[in-house]
């Protein structure tokens, strides 16, 4: 197995810098992946096929460790080293600074900070006490002993406070005031962000000089399993009283574009989306559904113009609502994430923006 060859791929992508080459080198994955890992539908165990699992931790692919109570959907990964590579140098540590890794998993991301910048500037935070147990044996084991905390990353760890850099291995919709309140003015949070419609983007915030908020861009497309507490529910709706019409919007431009489905999720935050095949419509047609937990439209994929193509209930006309929020984004330049960004101050208070925190995206 040629280990080395996903570090490689890395620096030959673009995606690992050269100062963090050297890191990702003396602190190869493997050793930080357990050795049962989910991928393609199944359980894949290191002594039963010792081949593949090599094949796949060498891989740039994200590996799932643990599954929920549902045995579906997944709640603990090793993230894909593409990912934790831009992250890494988002975060733009220098010698001497202080991190909270919220998220510990499988402890990989805590070993390249503790490798880079020493193990008593590291802190690393998991909710779970099994993975941080297991994650702790393996930073032990490989001589990174750093401090390993089982709580709830969204609190931070207020008794290491202050930090120079706060880096998130899980998705949020909302970036607690905690955080910003532990990291030191000037410094920065790296944290995927999402909405119900758009999981997500990599957000890079810098608190301000009073301490007080921290605003920045959204950076990199990227999609990480949620914080457990700010998952998505799916919500509950009665389709009662339905108004039929056509579309003035192709679903397929909003089901196909990120950028555009980012947009639209922070015009519209709390509303749902999903593509689902309607065997039971007399149409037999694949559709596009968003919700809210009270109202609820369809669109179907084909026949967009059809007098039925669009169905919706409840108090709002949800439909029509997703195509203003399109027709906004390209009365903008069909902005990518990059030119989003977002403010949050210590009390959780949430702004979002389209170029400059001035213009606030409602």
């Amino acid at each position: 197995m040629k280990w080395n060859a996903l570090t490689d791929a890395l620096r030959e992508s673009g995606a690992l810098s050269v100062d963090w080459e050297p890191v990702f080198r003396a602190v190869p994955r493997r050793l930080f992946v357990p050795d049962r890992v989910h991928h393609g539908g199944e359980w894949l165990d290191r002594a039963e096929r010792p081949g593949e699992w090599g094949e796949l931790v060498a891989s740039d692919v994200p590996l799932v460790t643990r599954l929920d109570e549902d045995g579906r959907t997944p709640a603990s990964s090793s993230s894909m080293p593409t990912v934790v590579a831009r992250m890494l140098w988002h975060l733009r540590v220098t010698d001497g600074m202080r991190v909270l890794d919220i998220g510990t998993g499988a402890g990989w991301t805590a070993a390249l900070l503790a490798r880079r910048l020493g193990v008593e500037n590291v802190t690393t935070v998991e909710l779970d006490p099994e993975l941080s147990g297991a994650a702790r044996r393996r930073l032990v084991a490989n001589g990174l002993p750093v401090t390993a905390v089982v709580g709830d990353g969204m609190l931070g760890h207020p008794a290491g406070a202050p930090y120079d850099r706060i880096h998130v291995t899980a998705a949020v919709q909302r970036v607690p005031g905690a955080l910003v309140e532990q990291t030191v003015p000037g410094g920065v949070i790296v944290v995927p962000y999402g909405t119900a419609f758009c999981n997500g983007g990599l957000l890079r915030l810098t608190v301000a000089d009073d301490g007080r908020s921290a605003s920045g861009p959204f950076v990199e497309d990227v999609a990480f399993m949620w914080v457990r507490d700010q998952r998505p529910g799916s919500g509950e709706f009665e389709v009662e009283d339905v108004r039929h019409g056509p579309s003035a919007l192709d679903p397929a431009a909003v089901a196909e574009r990120t950028d555009a489905a980012f947009a639209i999720g922070l015009r519209l935050p709390g509303l749902f989306r999903r593509e689902v095949w309607a065997g039971y419509d007399r149409f037999g047609t694949g559709r596009f559904e968003v919700w809210d937990g009270v109202s609820y439209a369809h669109c179907r994929l084909a026949d967009r113009d059809g007098k039925h193509a669009v169905s919706q209930s409840g108090p709002r006309n949800l439909w029509d609502e997703v195509t203003a929020a399109h027709a906004w984004w390209q009365r903008q330049g069909e902005p990518g994430l990059d030119r989003f960004g977002l403010t949050v101050n210590v009390a959780g208070e949430h702004r979002v923006w389209l170029d400059e925190p001035d213009r606030v995206v409602g």
